[in-house]
């Protein structure tokens, strides 16, 4: 209820919450197919009270949490909405790293695709928190396009 309340996407359908004083996130598998399911986590909404700094606080709790709760998870990655106002301020301030889609560093002639067949969508950034060493977590999040790493693109710079 709370995020139906207070995030423009509301309620998540699949997934583990998390709740305390700084607000409610959501943790669950990757929807892209091609990333772990068995070793990473996809963050699929965090919605926040606005207390100072509580953000990168519940953060730091949940990472803290995960390493005992879930040892064998690697990486936790999300996707924030520029078009929404997202810039990833919350994600730099809690020391998560900028990882683009190709999308994001070229978007495609033909759009990003549509949910409704009526609604674009806009081009995501995504962003990448290391809790582990995960020695394929580099080429998982490569930009595999020949043309931007040729022009000098900048993908995931992360561990």
């Amino acid at each position: 209820d709370f995020l139906d309340r207070h995030h423009y996407l509301g309620r998540a359908t699949r997934g583990l919450a998390w709740s305390d004083e700084f607000g409610v996130l959501v943790l669950a598998n990757p929807s892209c197919r091609r990333l772990p399911q068995d070793r990473w986590l996809e963050l699929i909404r965090w919605c926040l009270v606005g207390r100072q700094n509580g953000g990168s606080q519940q953060w730091a709790r949940v990472v803290r949490w995960l390493g005992v709760a879930a040892p064998g998870i690697t990486t936790v990655i999300s996707y924030s909405d520029p078009s929404r106002g997202h810039a990833g301020t919350l994600y730099r301030a809690s020391n998560w790293y900028w990882a683009p889609t190709w999308h994001r560093l070229r978007p495609p002639p033909s759009g990003n695709g549509t949910w409704n067949g009526r609604t674009r969508q806009a081009v995501k950034d995504r962003w990448a928190y290391p809790l582990r060493r995960d020695p394929e977590r580099r080429e998982l999040l490569a930009v595999h396009d020949d043309a931007l790493v040729r022009a000098g693109a900048r993908g995931y710079e992360g561990p």
